[in-house]
């Protein structure tokens, strides 16, 4: 069972504000563990689990710094505590995970964990399409997918993003596709720079979707770590 500690929702604004590496983006420091690039850096995300003794507790560390997330007064205020269940990105330094956090209730915590506090587990494998099927949430935006014919997979998306008094810029998907194991691939057949492509991995009880930016208005995208809402 997943533990929710209140502290969990005093989210560094480094973290809400910033745009996320198994890949580390091109131009992006080394060091950087974000949540605007988590869904984008990595083409193998993996399910870990925090170990430890009863009660331990494995802090969240920054990157605002070079020397971070290792150095001196990196270590922020936000932790886990054993047999909680993480999204890892990729591994820094053979030292550290970039994890992604996300509680039952409130905002995803996302930031470097030290990899001896992580177990990491098996991949998913023998994907069935009702894997997929259902309806994914990752705060305004939602993914719905459902079985199409011969294999595909239909899928149909909505998303937001929100500036200033009423400015609002919406986006969507309506795609057809196969997946192929745990990724499903988007728009892939389309041949325009500005046509909207997007990847989907299922990667346990996560959807981790990204896109080219090209989805709907400016700033909208639908990159981020879903989570299927119960029926």
């Amino acid at each position: 069972m997943i533990s929710v500690r209140s502290n969990f929702f005093l989210l560094p604004a480094l973290f809400l504000l910033s745009l996320p590496v198994f890949g580390q983006l091109e131009g992006n420091p080394a060091n950087w563990c974000r949540q605007g690039f988590f869904a984008s850096e990595s083409e193998e995300y993996q399910i870990a689990r925090v170990r430890g003794s009863a009660k331990e507790r494995a802090y969240f560390y920054d990157d605002a710094r070079d020397d971070c997330p290792a150095g001196k007064g990196c270590v922020l205020t936000s932790y886990l505590i054993p047999e909680d269940e993480v999204l890892v990105s990729r591994i820094y330094n053979s030292d550290w995970g970039c994890v992604w956090y996300s509680p039952k209730k409130g905002s995803p915590t996302i930031g470097w964990i030290s990899i001896n506090r992580l177990d990491l587990l098996p991949g998913g494998i023998n994907l069935l399409a009702q894997d997929w099927v259902g309806k994914w949430k990752y705060f305004d935006n939602s993914i719905t997918i459902s079985k199409g014919q011969d294999g595909e997979l239909v899928v149909k998306g909505a998303a937001l993003w929100r500036g200033l008094g009423d400015n609002v810029h919406m986006g969507e998907l309506d795609h057809k596709a196969k997946p192929s194991g745990s990724i499903l691939k988007l728009g892939e057949n389309e041949t325009s720079e500005y046509d909207c492509k997007a990847t989907l991995r299922l990667v346990g009880k996560y959807l981790v979707a990204s896109d080219n930016m090209n989805c709907g208005g400016v700033n909208v995208t639908f990159s981020g770590v879903y989570r299927k809402t119960v029926k």
